[in-house]
């Protein structure tokens, strides 16, 4: 009668069900969770901000930076400034104010138009956010533009 209790479509069906359903929390809430924006490391903020500049890619440049954040002025400020060129011999010197908070001074040079080489001087701060406690969710890097 026990092995009858034990096995009873009434007992399993609902701890299957539950097993299920938190085995399916546990695997997708990293997924969910999961910030398309910003980057796994400052180098690779740092690659992305160059390439987003030499393309004049607004939509890129937008993808580094934490959402939510209205600095769609001073992106085009820095494409304006800095965008279209080829940035050589790259140098990037990081500053660690904080653990959380870097910046980054890139130096270079590029050709403009008339075949000039011209210095390329620009310093950007990098931030890590990470949301809450979770463990598994592990944060991203992003770039932040002063206003």
């Amino acid at each position: 009668m026990q092995a009858k209790q034990l096995f009873n479509k009434r007992s399993i069906y609902p701890r299957s069900i539950l097993v299920i359903a938190i085995l399916s929390i546990v695997f997708w809430l990293p997924a969910c969770n999961a910030n398309k924006n910003g980057a796994a490391n400052p180098d690779r903020v740092v690659e992305q901000y160059l390439l987003a500049l030499e393309n004049r890619d607004k939509n890129l440049m937008l993808r580094l930076i934490p959402e939510n954040v209205p600095i769609s002025e001073e992106i085009k400020a820095k494409i304006v400034k800095f965008g279209g060129r080829k940035i050589q011999e790259r140098q990037i010197k990081y500053t660690k104010y904080k653990p959380i908070l870097w910046s980054a001074k890139i130096s270079g040079f590029y050709v403009d138009r008339n075949g000039i080489r011209s210095k390329f001087d620009d310093s950007i701060s990098i931030e890590y956010q990470s949301k809450g406690h979770v463990k598994l969710y592990g944060g991203r890097w992003y770039l932040l533009l002063d206003p």
